[in-house]
């Protein structure tokens, strides 16, 4: 149906000596709609459309009363209650039109913006980055980002995978570019860190993320099932690093063949120099002098952690005098000799 506007228009065209051909070409309508707009004396209405399967206002009020109790009854049931006690006769599509125009609205869970503490929380994900240059060709690659829950300073690190060893690299690698453990790591519930559920829905935790949180000083958290905004803040910079981050990547010098390293370091002066610099809308406070009064109260990460998830070996070094030469003991080489009343006494 066209409107009326339309409606002068060819009206008024046709009166002028438009013919209907070129009237059909130029609304690029059907020349039997134009013809019929054209020498309309008003604009065409199309006649109402009977009901026959309206509700009676008992039906109605049966409905009405019935979704009140239970908003989410099924429309198939309020169809054969009306068939049954109300003598009802439309079909069951008519029921579930006026259905959705009577049922309540669903009342969502409401949102709750929390604040933590400084040194309270860091929250952690993956993300998908899409195909980036690396070596000689294209691959998949995908960030894992960390943030600090008050003071929203971040850290990025890219890997090619999201396995288990992987994620637990890069947690360690954020950790340590924010300069420490906050005392709750809050993640989903990814599989690289957990093992199941209890039967009471609480996570159980792979035994490799626990040892690795202790090892940082912080104690692993997971978000409860389908509750994924639990962790928005992490979500939100996640959003930004995708519109912001990978955007002005694209606009950097990249070297004939990019590796994770580089990707690392862009990423890490993208945090220094954008995010850091920045008034925060919602604590009103710039990142990096939020992030400088959190850092004194996070867990530094140890360098013998450090190294090891970076792959280097860990040197020990053996301080030597001058003079004497080292040499390596064999075990039970020496040993020591204890009277037998030592040992009595243990025995008491």
């Amino acid at each position: 149906m066209q409107s009326e506007d339309t409606w002068m228009e060819l009206h008024v065209l046709h009166h002028h000596g438009w013919s209907i051909a070129a009237l059909a070409r130029e609304f690029g309508l059907n020349w039997r709609t134009a013809r019929r707009y054209a020498t309309a004396g008003a604009p065409p209405r199309y006649r109402a459309r009977l009901r026959p399967a309206e509700l009676s206002a008992a039906g109605l009020a049966h409905v009405e009363r019935r979704l009140a109790a239970c908003p989410d009854l099924r429309a198939t049931v309020l169809h054969r209650e009306l068939r049954e006690g109300y003598g009802y006769s439309g079909s069951y599509t008519s029921v579930r039109r006026r259905v959705l125009e009577l049922r309540p609205p669903a009342s969502a869970e409401p949102e709750l913006r929390f604040e933590t503490g400084p040194g309270i929380q860091t929250q952690g994900d993956w993300t998908d980055c899409g195909a980036w240059p690396l070596g000689d060709g294209a691959v998949a690659l995908y960030a894992f980002v960390a943030i600090l829950g008050c003071s929203r300073m971040l850290a990025v690190r890219f890997a090619t995978d999201k396995t288990r060893a992987t994620t637990l690299r890069a947690i360690v690698r954020c950790v340590d570019d924010l300069g420490g453990a906050s005392a709750e790591f809050l993640t989903d519930r990814d599989t690289a860190l957990m093992n199941g559920v209890r039967a009471d829905g609480s996570p159980i935790y792979a035994p490799d993320w626990v040892d690795v949180a202790a090892m940082l000083g912080t104690r692993p958290r997971a978000c409860r099932p389908y509750r994924a905004k639990t962790k928005g803040k992490v979500e939100r910079v996640i959003r930004e690093l995708k519109e912001d981050c990978l955007a002005w990547l694209t606009g950097q010098v990249f070297p004939e063949h990019p590796t994770l390293a580089w990707y690392d370091a862009m990423a890490r002066r993208w945090a220094l120099e954008v995010v850091a610099v920045r008034r925060h809308r919602t604590t009103q406070r710039v990142v990096g002098e939020a992030w400088a009064d959190e850092r004194p109260l996070l867990t530094p990460v140890s360098r013998r952690v450090v190294a090891r998830f970076e792959g280097l070996a860990t040197l020990l070094t053996v301080a030597v005098s001058a003079t004497s030469r080292p040499r390596l003991t064999v075990l039970g080489e020496s040993v020591e000799v204890r009277p037998l009343t030592a040992y009595a006494e243990l025995a008491r």
